[in-house]
């Protein structure tokens, strides 16, 4: 369900991409149903009109470098970092994508991969094996020192305290901007020493105007805001695996109230119910009408860009989804919550429909259901509201527009 305006207010939404985004991000690596068939640049210029008709504000690519991984790689085992042509296409079709994307008001973001290169080889083209450490594989996974000059999964670990490193590397970041990507997603980034992000990368990636976020594989917030201290947004790792815990059966809503660093920092927070190193939760969809309600900028992966009832999600995401989280009841099985002005949302995991009796700061409103899943319902004249939720459903409910 879409309003007439959604296509304008998505363009509205494509805020200044150095500050918080707004909208909805989606990530195309596989092509639906085929784990084996990565997105081409060719494939998904074809798709943006898809993309575009879905509501989605931005598109994550896979790594555009060449890799050594051949024609099924996704990107993320770069072999040359000067050379722009990969598995996913040429450099030419990459710019025309960009080019085609930008025409239809949709930002595109680069994944960066500049920790690592291949497996036990330490010789490329202007790279040889003094430019990477060789402390061998990580095996103790909460060693500082290890994370950041160990061998994740045995990749050969570039070394950026090397000047020469950190020239070439300056090098593919500059090649990549000057072929106007919006933003960046540093894969990785834990495994990268964050005075390298903070003094050589991000200070020119926000000169430069653009959204940038690191993929930090821990729960931990604290650690979570020791990247966000460096002037990244990260990846919500403390909201997914409390995700993953409370959409499931006998799971917990209740630890969801305020949960993650969506929860204290919406802002610097890039939330997903899966991506490529995890799977979701058992209740998948429960868990996107969660992320796109609540605060952060919710992540879509390899998605049906045609299914209508994740387009709604997107849609209510980028219109409703605004203003401070306020949780206005929680149970075992429920969690509503309003955004501000803008939103009253509620989600209930269990098998028979649940009707909680809830506080907005709407008085005297008739409040409509923009998933159409239950009808509309008034406030009294203290903002009070008898709620409906159908069983393993969700509503998402606003003053008529």
């Amino acid at each position: 369900m879409k309003c007439l305006g959604a296509l304008l207010l998505a363009c509205l939404l494509m805020v200044c991409a150095g500050a918080a985004q707004a909208g909805t991000l989606v990530v195309l690596q596989h092509q639906p149903g085929d784990i084996t068939r990565p997105w081409t640049w060719a494939k998904i210029i074809e798709q943006l009109p898809a993309v575009s008709a879905a509501g989605y504000t931005a598109i994550l690519l896979s790594p555009h470098q060449h890799a050594c991984g051949g024609q099924f790689s996704l990107g993320y085992d770069p072999e040359d970092f000067r050379s722009f042509d990969s598995a996913h296409g040429t450099q030419a079709q990459l710019a025309a994508l960009i080019r085609k994307a930008h025409a239809r008001r949709i930002q595109v973001y680069a994944d960066m991969v500049m920790n690592h290169m291949c497996t036990n080889n330490f010789r490329y083209p202007r790279f040889g094996p003094g430019d990477f450490h060789h402390a061998g594989k990580i095996t103790d996974w909460n060693d500082a020192w290890q994370l950041e000059n160990g061998a994740l999964i045995g990749l050969d670990d570039l070394a950026q305290e090397s000047p020469y490193v950190r020239g070439e590397l300056w090098n593919y970041l500059v090649k990549t901007n000057n072929m106007g990507f919006d933003g960046y997603r540093w894969d990785a980034a834990k495994h990268v020493p964050r005075w390298y992000w903070r003094d050589h990368v991000l200070n020119n990636v926000k000169r430069w105007g653009k959204y940038s976020f690191g993929e930090v594989y821990i729960s931990d917030i604290g650690i979570l805001q020791s990247y966000t201290a460096t002037g990244m947004a990260v990846t919500d790792y403390a909201l997914y695996f409390k995700m993953r815990d409370a959409f499931q059966l006998n799971g917990d809503m209740r630890q969801l109230d305020g949960a993650g660093l969506a929860g204290i920092d919406g802002p610097n927070a890039l939330t997903f119910v899966q991506n490529h190193d995890v799977g979701p939760p058992v209740n998948k969809l429960l868990a996107y009408a969660f992320i796109s309600a609540y605060p952060g900028y919710p992540t879509f992966f390899d998605v049906d860009l045609r299914d209508a009832v994740l387009n709604n999600l997107v849609w209510i995401q980028n219109n409703l989804a605004v203003g401070p989280y306020v949780n206005r009841y929680k149970d075992q099985n429920t969690i509503v919550f309003t955004r501000g002005a803008s939103l009253l949302a509620g989600i209930n995991q269990s098998g028979t429909a649940t009707r909680p009796r809830v506080q907005t700061g709407w008085r005297n409103t008739e409040l409509h259901d923009y998933t159409g899943h239950v009808a509309n319902r008034r406030t009294d004249d203290g903002g009070w509201i008898d709620l409906e939720i159908p069983a393993q459903s969700y509503v998402m409910m606003a003053p008529l527009r």
